[in-house]
Formats: C-alpha cells, sequence, structure tokens
C-alpha cells in the first residue's frame, strides 16, 4: 500500500489550492493521498476540481473550510474522501484544537469518540482513522508516560482502547505545520506505538513560505519511532510529497473490538 502526504504554502489564493489538488491527485499512483486542512475553500470550489479529476484509483483524504451539510448543519473544517474520481462529505468535522479546548472536558471527548464512526475506512486492508489538527491532544503526559488524557473515566477509556485496537493507521491532517513541537512528535509515537503508522502533513506559514525542505511539515511515524522519507519536489506546480510503502494488512482483522 502506497500512502503520499502533499504539502504545500498556507497563504495560495483558493485558485492555486485547487490546481494543487488536481495535479497531485492526476500524477499519483499511490493507494491513498492525504491533503492538509484547509486545502479546499468550499464545495463551489471542489466540485469545480472534481471536473478536472482524472484519476480514478486513488483514495484521497482532504478538508473544506466551510461546508453547507444541510440547510441548517455549516460545519467548518469538514472532512471530504475522494473515492473513483469523486468527492464525497464524510459528514464529519473538527472537534477541537488544544489541549485547553478538551482538558477535563468528557462530553468533547465523548463527542470526538462518536465522530470517528464517520472518519474510519478500509484501504488496502488496513484499518485507516482520520485524526483532524489538534485532535491528538486526546494524548496527555510526555515522553513513554503519554497516554489518553481521560483514562480515568472507565467508558471514555474503553472506547479510546477499542480506537486503537481498531486502528492501523492513523492520519493527521493538519493546518499550518506546527513549528518544532515536540509534544506532537510524542503524540504522533505514542499513537503509532505497537506496530502501527501515524502520518500528519500541513502547509507552510507566511515565515516559512516555499521552505520545501521544513522537517516540521510532514510526519511519518511507525512504532513509536519516525522515520525519514525523502520528499519529492514538484516546484513548477507548488507543491511537496512524500510517498511511504505501507504493508498490505492479509491477516483477517479480530471478530470484535472494544467498543
Amino acid at each position: 500500500m502506497k500512502i503520499e502526504l502533499i504539502g504545500f504554502d498556507f497563504e495560495l489564493n483558493p485558485n492555486n489550492k485547487m490546481d494543487i489538488l488536481v495535479d497531485a491527485v492526476n500524477a499519483s499512483d499511490s493507494d491513498l493521498i492525504l491533503f492538509p486542512g484547509h486545502t479546499i475553500r468550499d464545495l463551489n470550489d471542489l466540485l469545480y476540481a472534481e471536473q478536472d479529476i482524472k484519476n480514478k484509483s486513488s483514495v484521497a483524504i482532504l478538508e473544506l473550510e466551510e461546508s453547507l451539510s444541510s440547510s441548517c448543519l455549516l460545519q467548518r473544517n469538514s472532512l471530504y474522501m475522494m473515492h473513483g474520481g469523486l468527492f464525497f462529505d464524510l459528514y464529519t468535522s473538527q472537534i477541537f484544537e488544544t489541549e485547553e479546548d478538551i482538558e477535563g472536558n468528557d462530553a468533547i471527548m465523548d463527542k470526538l469518540m462518536d465522530e470517528f464512526k464517520r472518519r474510519q475506512f478500509a484501504c488496502c486492508g488496513n484499518r485507516i482513522t482520520v485524526l483532524q489538527g489538534g485532535e491528538s491532544a486526546m494524548l496527555a503526559g510526555s515522553g513513554v508516560d503519554m497516554d489518553f488524557r481521560f483514562s480515568g473515566n472507565p467508558v471514555l477509556n474503553r472506547r479510546f482502547q477499542g480506537l486503537m485496537a481498531g486502528t492501523d493507521i492513523f492520519l493527521n491532517p493538519v493546518h499550518e505545520a506546527a513549528d518544532g513541537s515536540g509534544l506532537l512528535l510524542q503524540r504522533m509515537a505514542a499513537l503509532s506505538a505497537d506496530g502501527r503508522w501515524c502520518l500528519s502533513t500541513g502547509m507552510l506559514g507566511r515565515e516559512r513560505m516555499g521552505n520545501w525542505g521544513d522537517k516540521q511539515l510532514q510526519h511519518i511515524f511507525h512504532d513509536g519511532r519516525e522515520i525519514s522519507v525523502r520528499p519529492q519536489v514538484h516546484d513548477d506546480e507548488g507543491y511537496i510529497s512524500r510517498t511511504v510503502e505501507v504493508p498490505d494488512r492479509i491477516a483477517p482483522w479480530p471478530a470484535s473490538t472494544p467498543s
């Protein structure tokens, strides 16, 4: 299974981002493509870009800044999937951004657990879960002591253990790439423990625009360790990509996992 991470500059106009989406998808032979948060402005831009998608084989995950999912449901940071060259609303959106948002807020964590049902899918036999932006802050602590922030709540802790047992790969699209946050990397390491994978991609802020060598733009973790992958720089198109090979999962999934 080939997973490709796409990154680009934060302060591009919406037309540039649509062009990158189309160019990157059409140039890819990966099974799964992950784009940063806020890749597309709204549904109109997405439908416009969809007309030029030629790649019908890859699956892609991306985020809309705003999505009007119904006449009364406006979602920010709305998650979409591309499959068969078409884009589908997953009817889920980012729940929180920082640890301050989530600290002591069991109800918000319960809400995120509910959202995971719409953010999980299979690709090449691997079970994949999407965390948006700073939602990895559901983990707290540091280093080897990193653990689920709500482990003292037996119901939430059981749901978290079920999430971990039922996930082979975590995808974490972010907006502006973090500036050397050791805490973020520790959380990714914890999520990737026990043979899992955790992959993240974002955009470069104003002071770092065009710096394709920036080590904070994309991260790939496997089994608790970060893996270095040489980037492919697409200067003419304005984006960078990294591709990693993840083994297809051929063993049968467990009959059941904790809920």
